[in-house]
């Protein structure tokens, strides 16, 4: 597949695969919600995943810690 002249109108899905770190994570998470009003239209399942991710990852304590 020749990438240079491909558009994303012509990819019916698009599919990124990374393995984020959990420092990673964390710093993505501290900004998506510092930014939660400024979140573009169409990233609110990316932010929700992030979000859920992170959280499932911390114990209460540190859920508390995190989000205070």
């Amino acid at each position: 597949m020749n990438f240079d002249s491909l558009l994303l109108s012509d990819v019916e899905d698009l599919h990124l695969t990374y393995e984020f770190s959990k420092r990673e994570l964390r710093i993505l998470a501290r900004t998506l919600r510092q930014y939660q009003d400024k979140i573009p239209e169409g990233l609110e399942d990316f932010a929700a995943a992030v979000e859920k991710a992170i959280y499932n990852s911390m114990s209460i304590d540190e859920a508390e810690a995190f989000y205070s």
